[in-house]
C-alpha cells in the first residue's frame, strides 16, 4: 500500500538516494553531466538548496517505511505567467522499481491543492533519459514548451554545407545600434506560424536593451558576421557555472542568444556563424555549450539538433480550466 503523505525532514535522506540514483541512470545516456551527483550527499545537497526557496513545498509517496518517490513544487507569480507552480529539475524522481505512473499519483495528490488555492498553470522541468516517464507527463496533459540541450565540443566537427562569403569580428561598442536592430529578428520570427508567441511593445522594447547592453558587457562572447555592407548575423556565450546543477557540464558556456538576418535565411549563414563560434569556444577551452530552444519554434527546434546539441531536459506546461473550480456537473 502506498501513501502520500506530507514532507518531512526523515524523508530528505531517502529522497537524495532516489535523485542520486536517477541522475545516474541518465548519466547512463548522457555521460557529460556532472559525475558527483551520483554521490547520495551530493544529491542531498541539492535537494536542501532547493528547500530553502521561501515558498517551496512537497510531498512523498511512502511503502511501509521506504520513500518510494517525491514531488517538490513552488508557488509563483510573474508578469507572463500570472499564479503558477513550479516544479525544477530535481524536484520529482521516483524509485526505479515503481511504475512510472507513480508520478500521476503525486501530481494528482499536490494539484488537488493547487487548483483549490487558484493555480491552474503548472510547470515542469522534465529529464529526457526516460521515455516512460515523459510519457506519463504527456498523458497528464502536459506538453512541451522549451527544450534544452548540450553540444559536446570535443567531438564537434564543422558541418559542411554552403558556405556564404561572411566576415566574422568580435562584437564592441559601436555594434549597440546593430544589435538593437538584431533584437527583433528573434522576436518577430516568434510572433509567427506555428510558434504564435506574441510580444508586447513593452516586452519589445527590453528585448531591444538587453540586446544593445550586450556590447558593452564585459562577460560576453560577442561574434557577428558580415555580408558585405549587410549584418548577417551574431552569437553571444557567457560561461556557465552553477554548482549545484544537475545538467551543467564542467568547462561550459550558454548560447543564450543567437540570430541570423531573415533576408539571409536558408542560405547556410546560421551555419557557418556557429561553426566558427563552436571553434573559437572550443579554442577558449570549453568542452560544451548548453542551449535551449522553445519546441514550436520549427527553425530551432531543427537546427539546433542538427548541429549537434543532444536535447537532456524539457520544459513542460499544462493549463488548466479554470471552470472546475465551479463546474462539477452538479444540480
Amino acid at each position: 500500500m502506498i501513501r502520500i503523505m506530507g514532507m518531512e525532514e526523515k524523508h530528505i535522506r531517502q529522497m537524495s538516494v532516489l535523485l542520486a540514483k536517477r541522475h545516474e541512470r541518465e548519466r547512463k545516456i548522457f555521460n557529460f553531466l556532472p559525475e558527483r551527483f551520483e554521490e547520495i550527499d551530493d544529491a542531498e545537497e541539492v535537494l536542501r538548496n532547493v528547500l530553502k526557496r521561501p515558498y517551496i513545498n512537497g510531498i512523498v509517496a511512502v511503502r511501509e517505511i521506504d520513500v518510494i518517490g517525491y514531488l517538490l513544487y513552488e508557488f509563483k507569480e510573474d508578469a507572463r505567467h500570472g499564479r503558477y507552480v513550479w516544479m525544477d529539475y530535481e524536484s520529482i524522481s521516483i524509485s526505479e522499481h515503481e511504475h512510472p505512473r507513480l508520478l500521476r499519483l503525486l501530481y494528482a495528490n499536490a494539484g488537488a491543492e493547487w487548483i483549490k488555492h487558484g493555480y491552474f498553470q503548472h510547470m515542469l522541468m522534465a529529464p529526457l533519459g526516460d521515455e516512460k516517464v515523459i510519457d506519463q507527463w504527456l498523458d497528464q496533459s502536459f506538453a512541451f514548451d522549451q527544450k534544452y540541450g548540450v553540444l559536446s565540443l570535443n567531438h564537434f566537427e564543422a558541418t559542411n554545407g554552403t558556405i556564404p562569403k561572411l566576415e566574422f569580428r568580435k562584437g564592441s561598442k559601436e555594434d549597440s545600434p546593430l544589435l538593437k536592430k538584431m533584437a527583433m529578428w528573434n522576436s518577430i520570427h516568434q510572433s509567427t506560424a506555428p510558434s504564435w508567441l506574441p510580444i508586447t511593445r513593452e516586452t519589445l522594447e527590453n528585448v531591444k536593451e538587453s540586446y544593445e547592453a550586450l556590447a558593452e558587457d564585459q562577460a560576453a562572447y560577442l561574434w557577428l558576421a558580415d555580408q558585405g555592407d549587410r549584418i548577417a548575423g551574431f552569437h553571444v556565450y557567457f560561461r556557465k557555472e552553477e554548482r549545484l546543477s544537475l545538467v551543467i557540464p564542467e568547462k561550459c558556456v550558454e548560447l543564450p542568444a543567437a540570430s541570423t538576418n531573415p533576408e539571409l535565411r536558408g542560405r547556410g549563414v546560421g551555419r557557418a556563424l556557429a561553426n566558427h563560434c563552436f571553434k573559437e569556444m572550443k579554442n577558449q577551452g570549453f568542452d560544451y555549450i548548453y542551449a535551449d530552444w522553445r519546441t514550436a519554434n520549427q527553425l530551432a527546434s531543427y537546427f539546433w539538433p542538427r548541429m549537434g546539441f543532444q536535447p537532456i531536459m524539457v520544459r513542460m506546461t499544462r493549463q488548466v480550466d479554470p471552470r472546475i473550480t465551479w463546474a462539477h456537473g452538479e444540480e
